[in-house]
């Protein structure tokens, strides 16, 4: 497993990474690396805009679809694998990192509605 760093964010970084390295211990093989590299487009979007992961709501994850779309021109179904990186806020609810189901309110999935509306 390599080592893997989580982008500083304004707060929350060492509780951030750890959490990311919780939920990428999951994984092995082709399917980590690819969600190792989802986290880190998303961790990296959250940096950009000065947004500490762990405090994402669903509204930012959804700019970040829109981003994922109309910026990086991913298609949809790049964008749908990018955007199970809601899982992570999964694992962060079951090791109880977070209290509730963030940041969507569907279990860790974005909406049927999102997804016909940005997808």
């Amino acid at each position: 497993m390599s080592a893997w760093r989580l982008p500083p964010s304004p707060d929350q970084s060492r509780e951030g990474g750890l959490a990311a390295v919780a939920h990428l211990s999951r994984y092995r093989g082709t399917s980590r690396e690819h969600t190792e590299s989802d986290l880190r487009v998303f961790f990296n979007w959250c940096h950009d805009r000065q947004l500490a992961p762990l405090t994402a709501q669903r509204h930012e994850l959804e700019l970040y679809l829109r981003w994922l779309q109309d910026v990086r021109r991913f298609k949809p179904s790049t964008v749908s694998r990018r955007l199970s990186v809601a899982g992570f806020y999964r694992t962060c609810v079951i090791d109880g990192v977070l209290g509730t189901h963030r940041p969507t309110t569907s279990g860790g999935r974005v909406s049927r509605r999102s997804r016909r509306r940005w997808g």
